[in-house]
């Protein structure tokens, strides 16, 4: 399983500069990645304890980081909810 769509690989990577916010589930509680986080460029929104995660503000290039990092089991655009 891909830990992102394509489609939201190639919107990070043409918009390398673009402010994105994203959700990113990992394998485990994430507070021991947050010092890599903050030294790769991005903006800790929220931390999830229920489900292990985190909402994150970044750059595009920043984001793509993530995909290299094995505590990283996907990427996602952070968007609202609605209910029908």
């Amino acid at each position: 399983m891909a830990k992102i769509s394509p489609e939201l690989a190639q919107q990070l990577k043409d918009m390398p500069h673009k402010t994105v916010d994203l959700i990113v589930r990992t394998t485990e509680d994430a507070t021991p990645y947050l010092a890599w986080l903050d030294s790769a460029g991005l903006q800790v929104k929220q931390q999830f304890r229920l489900s292990p995660g985190l909402a994150v503000s970044g750059s595009g290039q920043d984001a793509l980081k993530l995909l290299d990092q094995e505590w990283v089991i996907s990427v996602e655009l952070d968007a609202p909810v609605k209910t029908m």
